[in-house]
């Protein structure tokens, strides 16, 4: 007859495991959850970015976007995916000094067609000596192109993959209202 209260070192080690295996049958149940939110969240981004580009009267290329930042093109990247990036934060939802400071805005009341604060989370602002531009939900580039044999425009993310040019890049053709894999888009043509 045992006459200590208590718990054994076996009975501990039983409900240390049966905890061990609950916790990773929930994480199994939530991490597809996540990505899919992150995936839903990267869309209304790419929708919202397409309704304020499909509006804008004139040619979208990175020249046209270093005249209308004036003095400001100067802290436009280097590297074409984040020049397009700040390109697409420029036209959907400038901050109030980036407006200011414009050639394209300057003289005019701060109206921006997205207020800034409702892209919080999708605005990378890390380089002060660069414009902030556009990021998804992964943290990669919102990325736009011409395709010149189609004049086809995109806004594209590189997806839950975070590479370029791969299956599960989400993609959106400027003007329409559906975002698609490029997946999707290679088996429509």
């Amino acid at each position: 007859m045992r006459t200590n209260k208590g718990f054994t070192l076996i009975e501990l080690l039983i409900v240390i495991g049966i905890i061990s295996v609950l916790v990773v049958v929930l994480a199994l149940a939530i991490l597809p959850w996540l990505s899919k939110s992150d995936e839903n969240n990267t869309k209304t981004l790419l929708t919202t970015v397409n309704s304020t580009i499909g509006a804008h009267k004139g040619a979208l290329t990175l020249e046209q976007f270093k005249k209308d930042a004036g003095q400001l093109a100067m802290k436009i990247d280097s590297q074409d995916e984040i020049a397009y990036a700040q390109m697409l934060l420029f036209y959907t939802a400038p901050s109030r000094e980036v407006w200011e400071q414009s050639a394209k805005y300057g003289g005019t009341n701060w109206n921006p067609p997205v207020q800034p604060e409702t892209l919080g989370e999708f605005i990378n602002k890390d380089n002060a000596s660069r414009l902030p531009h556009l990021v998804d939900a992964w943290g990669k580039p919102v990325v736009f192109s011409y395709d010149r044999a189609s004049k086809t425009a995109y806004i594209y993310s590189f997806g839950p993959d975070m590479e370029k040019n791969t299956d599960d890049d989400l993609m959106m053709i400027v003007g329409e209202t559906a975002v698609k894999t490029r997946a999707e888009l290679k088996r429509k043509q």
